[in-house]
């Protein structure tokens, strides 16, 4: 499955079984030493995708419960929300 798959999936909290939106762009964190996948950062307001973004959603690789043909499922008990990242 490719990034720009993810981003077409809606994300729902699996302890509420809230819809929390389209991400409509996503990026992951990779651990540079041994190139696994560390976490999923999605905009907080992709309805805008021209604005900049002022938070993101962190959501650590192993809160993410299943990614379906659909959905993104993701325990949301340790989600962060930070700071836009500076490139």
């Amino acid at each position: 499955m490719r990034l720009s798959e993810i981003s077409k999936k809606e994300v729902l909290d699996a302890n509420t079984g809230e819809k929390l939106g389209m991400p409509g762009s996503a990026d992951l964190v990779i651990k540079k030493e041994t190139g696994r996948i560390e976490s999923l950062v999605l905009p907080s307001s992709p309805a805008y995708p021209f604005r900049k973004r002022t938070k993101e959603w962190v959501i650590p690789w192993e809160n993410i419960q299943r990614i379906g043909e659909d959905f993104v499922i993701i325990d949301t008990a340790h989600l962060k929300k930070i700071p836009e990242r500076s490139e």
